[in-house]
């Protein structure tokens, strides 16, 4: 018992300090990632949370999704869009269940917050267009929010500089609906100009 311990920890202290490039751990882990987000994902969205994220070596996650689709953890379906997407299947679940045995629950809850904000920013960016325009002196956000083919909102906005134009596209993308929202709020509220009547 002391020895599987002792192994387990080895493992989590891995996972912690640099970007996994055990075969059998990345499998567990890319499976523990798709059941956890609880939907079909883009495989270039799977890449970009596991590998961008320095979460797999990018060698290892291209040879865990071959052994992980030859063996029936995970499949690739097409969406009613035409999108192709992963799934991970009954087989990859059990698999998934076994993160829970090399790594806390901290470490699970770090990947999953990752993977599912990740997996919203891109949902999010079909429908809110961001882009920057830098000026002599400062820049300028513009935002663009749709709902398919009809344009909700098309605002530019002046930031002191390209940092600050970024950091407000972040929030923005984190929930463009909530821009929308504020804005709204924001018209319909009523200004009424407060009068001196001290005089009257």
């Amino acid at each position: 018992m002391k020895l599987m311990n002792d192994e387990n920890l080895l493992r989590l202290s891995e996972l912690a300090d640099r970007s996994i490039n055990d075969l059998e751990t990345a499998n567990i882990l890319l499976c523990y990632l798709l059941y956890r987000v609880e939907e079909p994902v883009e495989e270039e969205m799977l890449y970009d949370i596991a590998v961008t994220g320095g979460i797999i070596n990018y060698f290892t996650f291209q040879e865990a999704m071959q052994s992980l689709l030859k063996a029936g953890s995970v499949e690739r379906i097409q969406t009613g869009a035409g999108e192709k997407m992963l799934r991970v299947t009954p087989t990859g679940k059990a698999c998934a269940s076994r993160l829970k045995t090399i790594a806390a629950k901290s470490y699970r809850d770090q990947i999953v917050t990752a993977a599912k904000k990740a997996l919203r920013r891109r949902r999010n960016a079909r429908n809110a267009q961001i882009s920057y325009e830098m000026l002599e002196h400062g820049c300028h956000l513009h935002v663009t929010l749709t709902d398919r083919d009809l344009t909700l909102l098309d605002l530019k906005l002046f930031t002191p500089d390209r940092e600050q134009a970024e950091q407000c596209g972040e929030q923005i993308l984190a929930d463009p609906s909530a821009l929308y929202h504020d804005i709204i709020q924001a018209v319909m509220r009523q200004h009424e100009e407060e009068l001196d009547l001290s005089d009257n």
